[in-house]
């Protein structure tokens, strides 16, 4: 997987993904209408833009340029959060995470990251394995009446702390 800045030119695909990945974490969970208003809330149009704007939008993508991962990047004080969205894969493929988490280092950021996904959702559990993140907390969060877990992943500090 290529690592590269996500474009204004990518915003339709980046909101295909987005809904695609919402679709497939949840879409058992909750009914379809929940799965959209999930996707537009988690990754609404403004905040790409800024997010492109501010170079904080990576995507992984494959060979011929198709999008596999969106990863918003949101700097906190002392760590990053990443947001991340996995377009749907054959079963007989996953996404590494490794190059997604190279690159940020690359970008300079040291400091502790974390990210979360739908508990039990095993493409996104494993992309964050094969990152190095390490598993912490599940927590319930309730989507229009309906409860879904989650759980918080964490990579720690380079050889410093922040950027």
């Amino acid at each position: 997987m290529d690592v590269r800045a996500g474009t204004r030119d990518d915003l339709d695909a980046i909101r295909a993904v987005a809904l695609q990945a919402c679709a497939e974490a949840i879409g058992e969970l909750v009914p379809s209408n929940i799965v959209a208003a999930e996707a537009d809330r988690r990754y609404p149009k403004a905040s790409l833009c800024e997010h492109i704007l501010a170079r904080q939008l990576l995507l992984g993508v494959d060979g011929g340029d198709r999008i596999e991962v969106v990863c918003l990047l949101d700097e906190r004080s002392d760590y990053i959060e990443l947001k991340t969205a996995l377009a749907p894969l054959h079963p007989s493929q996953e996404v590494s995470g490794a190059d997604l988490i190279e690159e940020i280092r690359s970008l300079g950021w040291i400091g502790p990251i974390t990210s979360e996904c739908v508990l039990g959702y095993l493409p996104h559990e494993r992309f964050h394995e094969s990152a190095g993140f390490s598993p912490g907390e599940v927590e319930a969060i309730v989507f229009a009446g309906h409860e879904v877990y989650r759980r918080w992943w964490w990579i720690g500090a380079e050889d410093g702390v922040g950027r």
